[in-house]
């Protein structure tokens, strides 16, 4: 007789749910890491889905609209995962996923000459300074988003 195992799912006993902080931490982590995201929604035996769970999808699907082109059709930026975050890359722009601020200086290695940056989507400008071997930024404290202050660097074209 065959054994039918099923991982993951529903399971009406657990409570401990993903905020829509930690999907788009999650989202914005495997982008940076060029893998993949998969997002295990576990339907109820009736196939609705919980209201916890449709909630946080549709935050996130908000969060999308607003930021995806920082996200789809990108790859693994040139700047590697760093404790305050990862960079995703596509065309002649670097998109800093800024998911861990402390509150000072950002330093960035030097990725090409940059001849633009500014904060996500809103276009407010990030002063710029090169430094060494690469460059320093610095983000006013009104520009950071408590889930992900993305940074946008446009690359002069080769």
């Amino acid at each position: 007789m065959k054994q039918l195992i099923i991982l993951g799912g529903y399971k009406s006993k657990d409570k401990n749910f993903k905020n829509t902080k930690e999907l788009v931490h999650y989202l914005v982590k495997a982008a940076g890491n060029n893998a993949n995201f998969l997002l295990n929604i576990g339907p109820r035996p009736d196939g609705t889905i919980q209201q916890e769970f449709a909630e946080h999808l549709h935050e996130l699907g908000a969060w999308l609209r607003q930021n995806g082109q920082s996200i789809y059709e990108t790859r693994g930026g040139p700047i590697a995962p760093m404790p305050w975050g990862v960079s995703t890359q596509k065309d002649n722009k670097i998109y800093l996923h800024v998911l861990k601020w402390e509150n000072e200086p950002l330093s960035i290695p030097y990725v090409g000459k940059i001849i633009q940056a500014n904060i996500w989507p809103s276009k407010l400008p990030v002063v710029l300074t090169k430094k060494g071997n690469g460059y320093v930024l610095q983000l006013s404290e009104d520009a950071i988003d408590e889930i992900d202050t993305i940074v946008a660097l446009e690359l002069a074209e080769d």
